[in-house]
Formats: C-alpha cells, sequence, structure tokens
C-alpha cells in the first residue's frame, strides 16, 4: 500500500433545483454537506464566544417566570425600587426624589461630601457589578450613581428608623417610606453587602459592634427573622461567617444565614440520601407520635427523640411568604447543595397537609397564626412548597424523616395512640375506664366463683 494519503473525499447531496432555475435536464443541484456542516459549527462557535462571562461574585437574580406568576406581589417592589432590576419603574419613581432628601440627610449626619464618598467607593463599581446575573452598562456612571444613591438612602433609612446617633435627620417623612422595609428583602431589589458596609464604615469608623452594619442590619430586620434575642442571633452570624469564611452577600442572604440551624451538621454522603416523604401531622398523631414546640434557637433545630418530634415555634404572618419564597428562589440559584431553607419548607409543607394540621400544630404550639385561618396557613405553605426544588442527594432532613416514618409503621404505637385518645384522653374519661375495667374484673371474678361453685 501507498504511504501517501489521499485527499478527503467531499460528501455531496442532490436536491431537486426550484422550478423557476430548471433548464433542460438540470433539474437537480448538489450542495457541499462538508461545507455546510464547516459554517454551521463556526457560526455556533461564534454564539458560545459572544456569551458573556458569569462572575464568580453573582448571586442577585432575577426571579424565574414560572415562579413570579404565582405571586407576582412576592417578587416585585411595591414603594421603592433598589439596584438595576426595577430601576426606572413609572410605579416606583416617586420615591427617587426622597432617596435625593436622604442622601443629603446622611451627608449631613456623617459630614462627609459627596467626592469623599465617591473617591471611596467608585474602586468597588466593577466589583458591584459582577454581583448581577445580568450584564450592567457601566457607561456614563449610571449604574454607580444608582447603587451610591441606593445605599445612602437605604442606610440613613435604617439609621432613622432606629433613631440611632440622636434625633431623625428628616423631621418628616411621607407615610409609605416605612412601607419599604418588605422591599428591602426582596431578591431582584438589593445591593451588594460588601458595597452597603463599605460606604457604612466609611461614614462611622469604628471597632465597637454597636457601630457595626452587620449589627444594625440584625436589629433592622429583627421583625422579619422570627427570634427575640436579637444579640444572640448577633452573635450566631458572627460565628458563622467565621467558621465558614463566608460574606454576606445581600440582605436576602442574611436573613438565610439567620435562619439556619445552631449546629450545621454534616450532610450524609449522597449514595445514602434521597427524598423521603413523612405522614402529615394528624397521621403521625394517630400513629402514636407526640408533637411538640421546641426550644431551638432557629427555626431549623427540629429534634426527633423516641416518638417526640420538637418544632420551634414559627410565626405564620403576612410577611412570611414574602420571606421564605425570595430565600428559596435564592437557594434554588446559588445554593443548590446547601439548601436549609428549602428543605425546611418542604418538611413543614408535609406536615401541613389540611386545616386540622394546622390547627394540631397550633394546638401544641408550633405554629403562631398572625393570618387568622388555618386554611391560609396550608395555601401559604402550597405555593411556598411548589417552589421548591429538593436535590434528593442533600436533603437535610432526612434522617430525621427516617426515623419518623420507622416510628409510625410499628402497629402497636397506632393501638397505644388509639387508646390513649379514646380511654385516657382526660381524667374523666381515665376514671371512666378505671371503674369498666374494675366491673369487667369483678364480673369475670363472680362467674369463675359461680362456675366452682356449681362443681
Amino acid at each position: 500500500m501507498s504511504g501517501k494519503r489521499g485527499r478527503k473525499k467531499r460528501s455531496t447531496y442532490s436536491i431537486p433545483a426550484p422550478k423557476g432555475r430548471r433548464k433542460g435536464k438540470e433539474n437537480y443541484i448538489s450542495i457541499d454537506i462538508e461545507d455546510a456542516n464547516h459554517k454551521l459549527a463556526t457560526s455556533i462557535e461564534k454564539s458560545i464566544q459572544g456569551l458573556p462571562s458569569i462572575p464568580p461574585d453573582c448571586c442577585i437574580y432575577r426571579v424565574p417566570p414560572r415562579l413570579r406568576s404565582l405571586n407576582e406581589k412576592a417578587y416585585t417592589p411595591q414603594v421603592v425600587s433598589i439596584g438595576p432590576f426595577h430601576y426606572g419603574k413609572k410605579e416606583l419613581e416617586g420615591m427617587e426624589e426622597h432617596k435625593l432628601r436622604y442622601l443629603q440627610a446622611f451627608l449631613d449626619r456623617t459630614n462627609l461630601s459627596l467626592e469623599d464618598c465617591i473617591t471611596e467607593m467608585k474602586k468597588w463599581e466593577i466589583k458591584a457589578c459582577n454581583h448581577y446575573a445580568e450584564k450592567i452598562d457601566l457607561t456614563d456612571n449610571k449604574f454607580f450613581k444608582m447603587i451610591l444613591i441606593d445605599s445612602c438612602f437605604i442606610i440613613e433609612a435604617m439609621l432613622a428608623s432606629l433613631s440611632v446617633g440622636g434625633e431623625r435627620s428628616i423631621a418628616c417623612l411621607p407615610e409609605e417610606i416605612f412601607l419599604f422595609q418588605t422591599d428591602l428583602i426582596l431578591l431582584e431589589n438589593q445591593i451588594p453587602f460588601f458595597f452597603l458596609d463599605g460606604l457604612f464604615q466609611l461614614a462611622f469608623p469604628s471597632d465597637q459592634e454597636e457601630m457595626l452594619f452587620l449589627k444594625l442590619s440584625i436589629d433592622y430586620f429583627s421583625n422579619f427573622m422570627l427570634i427575640k434575642d436579637d444579640d444572640e442571633l448577633f452573635n450566631k452570624v458572627k460565628v458563622y461567617l467565621k467558621m465558614t469564611a463566608f460574606e454576606v452577600k445581600h440582605f436576602v442572604d442574611l436573613l438565610r444565614i439567620c435562619f439556619l440551624p445552631t449546629n450545621l451538621r454534616a450532610r450524609p454522603l449522597p449514595d445514602k440520601v434521597k427524598l423521603i416523604t413523612i405522614r402529615n401531622a394528624m397521621d403521625l398523631q394517630e400513629a402514636g407520635m407526640s408533637l411538640k414546640g421546641g426550644l431551638g434557637n432557629t427555626l431549623l433545630d427540629i429534634i426527633y427523640t423516641k416518638g417526640m418530634l420538637e418544632i420551634p415555634r414559627l410565626v405564620v404572618e403576612e410577611s412570611s411568604e414574602i420571606v421564605l419564597t425570595n430565600i428559596v428562589v435564592l437557594e434554588n440559584c446559588l445554593y443548590t447543595y446547601d439548601s436549609y431553607i428549602r428543605d425546611y419548607v418542604f418538611f413543614m409543607h408535609m406536615l401541613m397537609d389540611t386545616p386540622k394540621d394546622v390547627e394540631l400544630l397550633i394546638q401544641n404550639e408550633i405554629i403562631e397564626n398572625w393570618l387568622g385561618d388555618s386554611k391560609a396557613v396550608v395555601t401559604l405553605f402550597n405555593k411556598v412548597g411548589y417552589e421548591v426544588l429538593i436535590n434528593d442527594s442533600s436533603y437535610y432532613f432526612f434522617d430525621i424523616s427516617e426515623k419518623i416514618n420507622a416510628y409510625s409503621s410499628v402497629t402497636r404505637h397506632t393501638w397505644k395512640a388509639t387508646f390513649k385518645r379514646d380511654y385516657c384522653s382526660t381524667p374523666m374519661m381515665i376514671a371512666s375506664t378505671i371503674v369498666a375495667v374494675l366491673l369487667v374484673v369483678l364480673t369475670l371474678m363472680q362467674t369463675i366463683t359461680s362456675f366452682i361453685e356449681v362443681l
């Protein structure tokens, strides 16, 4: 055989020519398949090369349309736009003037000049831009101007609300200014935490904990934390950040950190974990399990011990859905394999199948219902639960769910619970049961005695 390699044969394919181009016997035209494939591959490669890179700091996302359609209000600011995603919306333009008033109040409070703020914070513009999941136009300083004004506005509003540093800088505020607190915990309405913290440290350079922006933020959002001892919560967050070397990414991320369990348990190996469903609260009670409100420091401090399920009290109010849904979407996007809150929502969703389940949890001090209607609580968790994307290989409550199912599947526990419910649920029923048992015993003894006498 010759060592020479022949020229690669080109592939061609004949197709009928358009009627208008047919001449005599030339009714077919040929297409060079190899050339067409090369052009197609080149076109796709150019499209790939034109894709914007995803920065490693990306943590502020738009909510997928499928989830937004379930409850538009849970993801959309009602009073004020923060950051680029909702900037310029006509219905939110009314707050832009108040932002400038707060900016001036911030400068008066701190004795800083705008030049001071711009000089110091301008160097963080690109880093801040990289926190957003969409491409940001950095021309004409539009983005930097927006986040600087928004940041001054947020810090001054927080200080004014908590009356930090003396009297409020603005004597008369529009009533709606106090409604924007909820808008600050929407995922699409965020400023990177490091930018806010940097501006705060520029304005108030201090090593004292009382003047840390992290402490100020936890105090300001304490109504959403479902925890009473804010100082304890602040210490917990500090310990967590030190242990993990993580940084707070924005306010929604801060809320998530505050909800994390006190002790972060090591997850089992992926091949030993799977998604496990459990029965609802009423069924678990009928299967002999006891449910009661626990004393955990966070919502996720759920404990199971020998037929006793202890769940920290959850306060369900109007803002609960907004808090949970925005954290769940954040975990869907950023914490796929570390989805503590997402797993918690799924776990509670399984417990609350009907209004009777909710009423049982209220009775056992696991839920404090401020919505007034038990059905509304079920609806809330149905809506939030619909948004949950559970990762089978990292379900946080796998171990507890497995133990719950093992206990509730034992028939003896069901019989014991049924007897306790039907015959021993009140002192009167206990007394009646004892009397009935004694009567049966006495009757049996009398029967045996009569039988012996006959013999």
